[in-house]
């Protein structure tokens, strides 16, 4: 980040109060170290509390440094603001609040004091946002023209109250996640009352969920969530939920091998619900690392260990002997199709899935291994897996020709608009 120090006011019980698992401080300090904060000034009027629950060990925020200063026995003033560093700016965020990382993202984006405001909360939680929402980018120069000795709350609401501060509006925010293939409107809101915990608790978990799913996974994400509403509370990390899938993919790949294709079925249905739980984890705890971002590459391994061990079966049983030429065009199918996709996120920055309602539309059933699985169980329940196998490889084949003749009309007609446009 640029020259930027951020300063937490963490007063108890509401610093600590806990949601989905993790509680305010903690999850506060989570964000910031990767919006890419390596320290942090923490002012409290209950320190020895406060200062207790930051000697906690928590791997999710071991790279940013949590500093202490007590606040018990005189206010938080612009002077005493000003003495802590040097820096340019001060992002400060009371920690009675669950803030969307990108509205913090976005105030620290301001190269001049501003406040978040939300000029049109959705109406489901209406009722949860304050305005102002508390967190605030201030430069030096802005502190310096406070009084030094009045409480810089008060001195900041005077200024937001006569317009003498600009704002960044929640409401005003670009909401698409690339990512995620979706709009999550970004939200901050005070610590719930109790009677609004689970709506809280919903706003956050609803958060985690990826769009524009296939037709299986529309059936996976409530028992996922479901499950991630128990998880998030437990100690359980999103690495150790990537093993156990990892345990359970391998299982279903010794399964086919040898012939138990039922039981195969069953442990990568299995697998489908696990797979997702991982990132969800993740993205609601706030644990996510650099190697997490690796569990895709396993996840495609193991996959095409099932295609594998399928053919393998399929072949030694005389059942299908033309299996592997399959398996060959399924694999080069999935080739040809991360290149039609990586073709569109480099010329329109958004994924193929998700441009326009007809990819949408067709994301439902595009081959992927949710639609596999499934296109495989009905063939098994129906003593047909050679046939459903080979409907599985051709339907990757066709899959993967649509989205080529949709990338080479997306990136074509992007290329024809620059062309206009530079003409």
């Amino acid at each position: 980040m640029q020259n930027i120090l951020p300063i937490l006011i963490a007063d108890i019980p509401e610093a600590l109060i806990e949601l989905c698992g993790v509680n305010l401080l903690e999850r506060l300090l989570r964000i910031l170290q990767r919006l890419g904060f390596r320290r942090a000034i923490v002012f409290s009027t209950t320190p020895e509390i406060v200062g207790a629950e930051l000697a906690k060990r928590s791997w999710p925020r071991e790279h940013i440094t949590a500093d202490l200063a007590s606040s018990a026995t005189e206010p938080l003033t612009a002077e005493r603001l000003l003495e802590q560093s040097s820096a340019d700016c001060f992002l400060i965020v009371p920690v009675n609040i669950y803030c969307d990382a990108r509205l913090l993202g976005a105030l620290c984006a301001k190269d001049s004091s501003v406040a978040l405001v939300d000029s049109n909360p959705p109406e489901f939680a209406q009722h949860l946002v304050r305005n102002p929402c508390g967190p605030a980018l201030i430069t030096r120069d802005f502190l310096l023209a406070l009084s030094p000795t009045a409480p810089f709350s008060s001195e900041l609401t005077r200024k937001i109250d006569h317009g003498k501060i600009d704002t960044v509006d929640a409401a005003r925010e670009d909401d698409y996640i690339v990512s995620m293939r979706r709009h999550a409107r970004p939200l901050c809101f005070r610590a719930p009352l109790e009677q609004d915990r689970r709506l809280a608790e919903r706003i956050i978990l609803d958060s985690a969920q990826k769009g524009t799913l296939d037709l299986p996974a529309y059936i996976h994400a409530p028992i996922e969530t479901a499950i991630i509403s128990l998880l998030c509370k437990t100690r359980i990390t999103p690495n150790q939920i990537t093993i156990a899938g990892f345990i359970i993919g391998c299982s279903a790949t010794v399964a086919f091998a040898v012939g138990r294709i039922g039981l195969g079925i069953l442990a990568a249905l299995i697998f489908g619900i696990v797979d997702g739980l991982d990132g969800k984890q993740s993205r609601v705890k706030i644990e996510m690392t650099e190697r997490g971002k690796w569990e895709h590459h396993l996840d495609y391994l193991i996959e095409n260990s099932w295609w594998l061990a399928i053919a393998f079966h399929l072949w030694r049983s005389g059942q299908f002997p033309n299996a592997f030429y399959f398996l060959a065009l399924l694999i080069a199918s999935h080739l040809l199709d991360e290149f039609a996709k990586r073709r569109v996120k480099i010329a329109r920055g958004r994924l193929l899935d998700d441009v326009t309602p007809f990819d949408r539309a067709f994301r439902l059933i595009a081959a992927r291994r949710n639609v596999y699985v499934w296109t495989l169980a009905c063939g098994f329940l129906l003593d047909a897996l050679p046939q459903s196998y080979g409907i599985m490889c051709g339907w990757a084949a066709f899959s993967a020709a649509v989205h080529l003749v949709r990338s080479i009309w997306i990136c074509d007609g992007a290329v024809r608009r620059f062309v206009r446009i530079r003409s």
